[in-house]
């Protein structure tokens, strides 16, 4: 049956008012179908070479070897290492990239006899103020990687930042003894917006009255937990053994078991305000006791726990074993570590967390008797890493902070019953000029990890030193 003229009619206006409104599923579609990679299957000219894309080195005699390979479905460019001061990269340039739209880069890629995967496969992500990739504004490590079938998979999703009108992505090979890294299947696509990670943070600061007793600090912490809930929070930090702060008892008899009635009543605290709870406490367990942290859940439940490496002179003393590993935890915002006081004044727990995924690190500690030093260490740890770093404190020189990841302290309180609050997103960049990269912005989260040398610090886990 042949339709009426003006059903066509109706059927090409609501189209082109869907088109011309801009409606979001119409751009999630076109999102995900159009990859914006000059040639990613590596299409090659009459010469063998993969049209849209270049090699570069930083002079010919540090050139890696390069080439284009055939593989049993599709082709992958090769850079092959022949000795240890070879850098080279596949460079190819996006056009028409929109500043202030989001993009996901992905590429996958397979690394041979290569020793420091993390320091000598880099993708970079060079986002440039002309249309040839020679004006980098700011520059990008993705570093974000999985598993797929054999290969690696590297990703990471990135606003364009202002005045950006070009990609150049950047597949690379630098200072390994031989090795070859494989790179297929490039993929640049804009995305919608993420949904920003926004988390609120209390800290709390609590300084008992001495003596005191177990029941007595039970008391004071459920009324500090209260106060805190009252900011409707995401997570909330406890100092360090504050359980036991000011209680004269012997240590075999402060020590509680993991779960037990302490942390029962802080699970109900944290049930009760829909938060994260993180503090710690002397955990006995069998015949020996320990410093560990306790993470609870919104739920009430124990699902983590940190035992503390670092010991000062007077725990070990006093009898507490040290723990051995350095854990991370998943939580609902993201993922945190955890440090207890004297394992902060060593750059090694923090950075091992850091290379473990960790984006906020959380700090229960008894304090510093000198606060200019705490003030230094605290600041330190959270730039050394680019990320941000909570601490609770309970003694009175030792303001228990929120710190970011350029070591600006964002709120701070040295009350003796304080808490303090702010929001912090851990979706954002934090990003200097001339940081490592140029005359450009470049981001001290990844920075930090990728342009490590892991390969000389063979010295820092010798168990002599002779």
């Amino acid at each position: 049956m042949t339709r009426p003229f003006s059903v066509f009619l109706t059927r090409f206006v609501c189209i082109a008012f869907a088109v011309n409104a801009g409606y979001p599923a119409a751009r999630t579609r076109r999102s995900i179908d159009t990859n914006l990679m000059v040639n990613p299957h590596f299409t090659i000219d009459l010469n063998g070479k993969p049209v849209g894309w270049t090699v570069w080195s930083p002079r010919p005699g540090l050139s890696p070897q390069a080439t284009v390979v055939d593989l049993s479905r599709g082709r992958a460019l090769s850079l092959e290492a022949r000795r240890f001061a070879d850098f080279g990269k596949w460079v190819t340039v996006v056009p028409s990239i929109k500043a202030g739209a989001v993009y996901r880069f992905e590429v996958l890629y397979q690394p041979r006899q290569v020793q420091q995967e993390d320091v000598s496969v880099a993708v970079i992500l060079s986002w440039c103020a002309d249309d040839r990739g020679a004006l980098p504004v700011q520059r990008d490590y993705v570093d974000q990687i999985t598993q797929v079938n054999g290969w690696q998979r590297a990703f990471r999703t990135l606003n364009a930042p202002e005045k950006s009108r070009s990609l150049k992505v950047e597949l690379g090979l630098r200072w390994t003894n031989g090795g070859v890294v494989l790179w297929k299947d490039p993929r640049l696509v804009e995305v919608d917006p993420p949904r920003p990670r926004v988390v609120r943070v209390v800290t709390t600061h609590v300084v008992p009255p001495s003596p005191t007793t177990i029941e007595d600090n039970l008391k004071l912490m459920a009324q500090i937990l209260d106060k805190a809930g009252k900011e409707k929070p995401d997570l909330v930090v406890l100092s360090e053994c504050l359980l036991e702060e000011g209680v004269n008892l012997p240590m075999t008899e402060k020590a509680q078991t993991i779960p037990g009635p302490a942390t029962e009543m802080l699970g109900g605290k944290a049930k009760q305000y829909g938060t994260y709870l993180v503090t710690s406490l002397h955990e006995r367990d069998g015949a020996l006791i320990y410093n560990s942290a306790v993470l609870i859940d919104r739920k009430g439940r124990v699902v983590g726990k940190y035992r503390k490496t670092h010991l000062p002179m007077t725990e070990g003393e006093d009898g507490i074993s040290p723990g051995s590993d350095y854990p991370t935890f998943q939580t609902d915002f993201g993922k945190i570590g955890i440090m207890i006081c004297w394992d902060s004044w060593f750059t090694e727990p923090a950075r091992i967390l850091r290379l473990k995924g960790a984006e906020l690190l959380v700090l229960p500690l008894e304090g510093d008797g000198d606060e200019r030093h705490w003030d230094i260490i605290s600041r330190a740890r959270a730039v050394d890493n680019g990320v941000y770093l909570v601490a609770s404190s309970t003694v009175a020189k030792s303001p228990s902070r929120i710190i970011d990841p350029n070591g600006e302290v964002l709120a701070e309180t040295l009350d003796r019953f304080g808490t303090v609050v702010s929001s912090i997103n851990l979706d954002r960049e934090s990003r200097l000029h001339w940081l490592s990269v140029g005359p450009a912005e470049g981001e001290a989260r990844s920075l930090y990890i990728k342009e490590r040398r892991p390969d000389t610090y063979s010295a820092l886990t010798r168990v002599s030193r002779r």
